[in-house]
């Protein structure tokens, strides 16, 4: 199987990367159930540049927003830029659907302990408890940091890694301040090396036939990614709030087609038969048709 993963390691460390475990994950189970060590990998050289070089020629304020595994390409930029200048000061604003689902959070937590770095953290399953790091990040919570952590005193970028509908949001509200802020974003569907007879990459997106309230829509639906999130990226306002598997909200009943599980959730009921979870499923099949209440 071929694949591409983000370097993890600060520069000058040896080259490291971090694959976090999903249900039907293909590769990323091969990576954390069967690889060994001692194991021989065949690997490219690396590709791609997120971070201008530029950036170092004087101090200023990184604002990195990550979701789920879109904090790959982050880290290492975080490190670097601690690295690169003593008055470099960054910022990372988090989203996960709870803490389990963090990842690299011990070298997070380690990080943090500089004082030029700040890490928010927001969890969809609320267990925070305050408005702003509880549940689903939008557009009103965003703008609130933005106003938080904003730096008017030294020239600042951002840098967005995630899903797509994610990186929408954040793009959209960043470009909307009043100093609007620059940015570089990461895409996990700009994967430069794929395997010709992997379906779920080199082919075209499935077809989702979506019915809500009586009305009807057809979408394309990217294999990597959920049912929910190809809604979003179609401006249709699918019911969802934790999109972590808990509330049950983008429930949806399956018509036809398969689907595949994503993230493995523990959900507090159980799902009747011929229902799916639209924010952990993807689509299983060239087409599938759901319908939601």
């Amino acid at each position: 199987m071929f694949r591409s993963y983000n370097l993890v390691n600060a520069p000058g460390e040896l080259p490291r990367i971090a694959v976090k475990k999903v249900a039907s994950g293909g590769s990323a189970q091969f990576f954390n159930d069967s690889i060994q060590a001692g194991d021989h990998l065949r690997v490219s050289l690396p590709d791609g540049q997120l971070y201008d070089p530029s950036t170092d020629h004087k101090a200023h304020h990184l604002m990195l927003f990550a979701a789920g595994s879109g904090i790959t390409p982050l880290i290492s930029i975080a490190e670097h830029a601690l690295r690169a200048r003593p008055d470099h000061k960054i910022t990372l604003i988090y989203a996960n659907s709870s803490s389990r689902h963090i990842m690299l959070q011990e070298r997070l937590d380690e990080m943090a302990q500089s004082r030029r770095l700040e890490v928010f953290h927001v969890l969809g399953d609320g267990s925070t408890g305050e408005d702003l790091s509880s549940g689903r990040l939008d557009g009103y919570k965003l703008q609130r940091l933005l106003g938080q952590f904003r730096n008017d005193g030294m020239p600042e970028v951002a840098f967005l890694s995630g899903p797509s509908g994610f990186m929408d949001l954040v793009k959209g509200v960043i470009q909307q301040q009043r100093k609007p802020l620059p940015f570089i974003s990461y895409s996990f569907q700009r994967q430069p090396y794929l395997h010709p007879e992997d379906k779920g990459q080199s082919a075209g997106p499935s077809v989702m036939r979506i019915s809500i309230h009586g009305r009807t829509r057809e979408i394309p639906a990217p294999w990597n990614q959920t049912l929910l999130q190809s809604a979003d990226d179609a401006g249709i306002a699918m019911p969802a709030n934790c999109r972590s598997g808990i509330c049950h909200r983008c429930k949806a009943r399956l018509i036809s087609g398969h689907a595949t599980g994503g993230e493995t959730q523990v959900s507090p009921k159980p799902i009747p038969k011929g229902w799916i979870l639209c924010c952990q499923q993807r689509p299983g099949s060239d087409r599938i048709e759901i319908e939601m209440d």
